[in-house]
């Protein structure tokens, strides 16, 4: 027996739903939308990218890869982890938001950034720092988007897309080997100054700085003694200070010195860096991650973080071998 089916509207209407979902799709489609703003700001192959172009307000920069390793003009190696920060950034930047707004936009502060692979072209774009978030303009868009890093919102990205070439340099102040370093002299605030000497032989000889009183190695902790010798390898500068970081009257100066470190080569290189405190933040009386550092008398003071610091800035007690004098 055959059955015939009553005719109705539903499917008429299931079609015509269709047709509407797809129409949406092709014309306004929010995904697509999304990805292509992604493909105008996000690189989307660092590690092809050979050769990275920024200029802006405070002078061009030009990087350029060898191997593995990135470069200034004239062969002068660039702090890695820095063109690193810029990759990691420029392949994850995420759009929040389209700025309609462009009253404030400023092309003088504005910076360009291109990116290159073998001398073609990868993506381009204007950046500006606009209160407290970061534009971009990708190159050919009338269209300003403000974007950010997903998981790092404290991320300065002005800095890290810096067109400064100083941000680039390697800031390496001290490499030396422990078979490199003939003599350690230290003075810490509240601390006699002291004096460790190695031998050519390996043997070190240690005495207080102002007397040359020599100190029996047999009441040393020798190797606490051969441990400081190991921590001037990559001792590197965070940033020259500006005026306003250092700028203290002698007596304030005097108050925030903290210590006096010298290390000399076996083939005779100096270096001698006198640290002070420097104010916190937040009204902190001294900052909690780095010093400022006068490193062999230099008039351009530095900023260096304490973790470099502190394993140099330990008393004379610190190397006693009883545990009950440190401090």
């Amino acid at each position: 027996m055959h059955i015939k089916m009553k005719s109705g509207p539903f499917p008429g209407v299931v079609v015509v739903l269709f047709i509407i979902s797809v129409l949406i799709l092709v014309f306004v489609n929010p995904w697509g939308s999304t990805q292509k703003k992604d493909r105008q700001i996000k690189l989307t192959e660092p590690a092809k990218v050979d050769q990275i172009l920024i200029s802006g307000p405070m002078g061009s920069v030009e990087l350029i890869r060898s191997g593995e390793d990135w470069f200034l003009p004239g062969g002068e190696r660039a702090s890695q982890v820095s063109v690193e920060n810029l990759l990691f950034a420029a392949g994850r930047l995420q759009v929040d938001a389209v700025r309609t707004d462009l009253s404030d936009w400023d092309d003088e502060a504005a910076k360009q950034v291109s990116y290159l692979s073998s001398e073609k072209l990868v993506l381009q774009y204007v950046a500006m720092s606009r209160d407290g978030g970061f534009l971009l303009q990708p190159t050919g868009s009338e269209r300003v988007y403000a974007v950010s890093l997903p998981a790092y919102p404290e991320l300065n990205l002005d800095q890290v897309f810096s067109d400064s070439a100083e941000h680039y340099l390697d800031h390496l102040i001290i490499d030396l080997l422990p078979k490199e370093i003939r003599l350690i002299e230290v003075e810490k605030k509240g601390s006699p100054p002291f004096r460790f000497t190695r031998s050519d032989a390996d043997s070190i000889r240690c005495e207080l700085a102002g007397s040359h009183e020599l100190i029996p190695m047999e009441v040393l902790d020798e190797e606490s003694i051969r441990m400081l010798f190991t921590y001037f390898t990559s001792i590197r500068y965070e940033a020259k200070a500006r005026k306003m970081d250092y700028e203290f009257s002698v007596e304030e100066m005097d108050k925030r010195w903290l210590a006096s470190i010298y290390v000399e080569s076996v083939e005779g290189e100096q270096h001698r860096m006198q640290v002070y405190s420097l104010p916190g933040e937040k009204g902190e009386l001294a900052h909690m991650f780095r010093a400022l550092v006068i490193h062999n008398m230099s008039p351009e003071p530095l900023l260096i973080k304490y973790i470099y610091l502190d394993v140099l800035m330990r008393g004379f007690p610190a190397y006693f071998g009883d545990n009950s004098l440190r401090h």
